[in-house]
């Protein structure tokens, strides 16, 4: 994630008391924020600053500069004349369906959400909707509610809605977090943490109300700038399907049937009785290649993310995805070697076991194939030779993954095979 959080910040400060200013219809007077707003926005730089220490971000440049460029496409000219700059955003790694944005402009995004969008529309609509939690100051809203100082939105509240508790005492591990739910790392570095504000923009949400008008921004953004407002309700619905059966891990708000149901419901009316028009209107946008470009990568890195969670079925139909784009991709056959040796590792039969190591050696060898300079499948064979005692072939592989990165960080303990091989 970017450094400079405290920049981005104060100049978040300066544009969210503008946004203020024109909410209230008096542009012609200064806006000061009370002490309250002040400490929400300071409250905002700490969490902001244990996310970008504590989760592992996406390092695309382009990504992040073609996700500014959509927010900036869909910021209102009203807050666009009061000088505010644009959203700073953040990809994560983590493959659970979700986006959430704090009230210091900060709008992060997840591998796993932005592998099942189908179309730059429907990514619009979802920065839309977090764009308009930070200019409409929903957290704010919500912490001067006296309704909301109970425990529904404490840490320890949320964590227990999910299943488990936030580790106590004098045995628990600073940041742990355990519970009967296998949590995602984020979900793991928000309520380990203590991150108030990101844990309700993350898992809760901002109650029904302020979600709705979120959904209402969002359209009205996603109309104004001439995307399809027919993909509003589509993308929700690919995220509501989605988030059926995939597991413990989608605590947050996205991956919640519940909370998608509204988002489906909500888009559906105002695309009946507010933007009818619009959507019948011939020359609006649903996607463009860079989207296309853009998520490929995305979807491929998910893709192996899942399989290190052990969500095989999600990880096959992403990797299938890319490899209708790029069907001579070395690293998605590396990552389908992974993910049939994980499910050899895994299973009880040995038929069946054996089948899946065999597919794994296969995919490993298409990986070499189509490029021998690309270590990591030697390294991958050289192991699976090594467990089924081929022994000439297993030290073939890894002296070729060495040669190719005699850097590489666990050389010593491939040197340590080879000398086992050669006893």
């Amino acid at each position: 994630m970017r450094r400079g959080a405290s920049r981005v910040a104060r100049r978040s400060v300066a544009w969210l008391a503008l946004v203020g200013l024109l909410a209230s219809s008096c542009a012609e007077k200064p806006f000061t924020p009370q002490a309250d707003e002040v400490r929400l926005w300071n409250q905002a730089n700490e969490e902001e600053a244990q996310i970008q220490k504590r989760l592992k971000s996406y390092h695309d440049p382009l990504l992040d500069e073609y996700l500014a460029r959509i927010g900036d496409k869909l910021m209102s000219e009203d807050v666009r004349e009061a000088g505010g700059p644009a959203f700073a955003f953040a990809v994560v790694r983590d493959p659970t369906l979700n986006a959430f944005a704090l009230p210091n402009g900060r709008i992060y995004l997840h591998t796993g959400l932005l592998a099942r969008l189908d179309n730059e529309a429907q990514l619009a609509m979802i920065v839309g909707h977090e764009m308009t939690h930070v200019t409409r100051r929903h957290a704010l809203g919500v912490a001067r509610d006296a309704r909301n100082k109970h425990a529904l939105f404490t840490v320890p509240a949320i964590a227990a809605s999910i299943g488990g508790a936030v580790v106590a005492g004098s045995t628990a591990t600073p940041g742990e977090y355990v519970g009967a739910a296998v949590l995602s790392p984020t979900a793991n570095v928000l309520l380990g943490q203590g991150l108030q504000l990101a844990a309700i923009a993350a898992i809760t949400g901002y109650g029904r109300d302020l979600e709705r008008e979120a959904d209402e921004g969002g359209m009205e953004s996603l109309v104004r700038t001439g995307y399809d407002p027919k993909e509003a309700p589509r993308g929700f619905e690919r995220l509501r399907v989605e988030s059926k059966d995939r597991g413990s891990l989608e605590t947050f708000f996205y991956g919640s049937h519940p909370r998608l149901t509204e988002r489906v419901e909500d888009t559906s009316q105002l695309l009946e009785r507010r933007y009818a028009a619009a959507a019948a209107a011939p020359k609006t946008v649903a996607n463009t290649e860079e989207f296309g470009v853009r998520m490929r990568t995305v979807v491929r890195e998910n893709a192996r993310l899942d399989i290190q969670a052990g969500r095989f079925g999600l990880a096959a139909g992403q990797l299938d995805r890319v490899l209708a784009i790029t069907p001579r991709d070395p690293i998605v056959q590396l990552y389908y070697g992974d993910l049939y040796r994980l499910q050899s590792q895994r299973s009880r039969d040995v038929a069946d076991r054996a089948d899946k190591a065999k597919k794994a050696l296969e995919r490993y060898e298409r990986s070499a194939e189509l490029d021998p300079t690309y270590p990591d499948p030697f390294r991958q064979l050289g192991f699976l030779y090594y467990q089924q005692k081929e022994n000439v072939r297993a030290r073939v592989a890894f002296e070729k993954y060495l040669a190719l990165k005699p850097d590489a960080a666990d050389a010593s303990r491939i040197k340590e095979y080879l000398a086992e091989i050669d006893r």
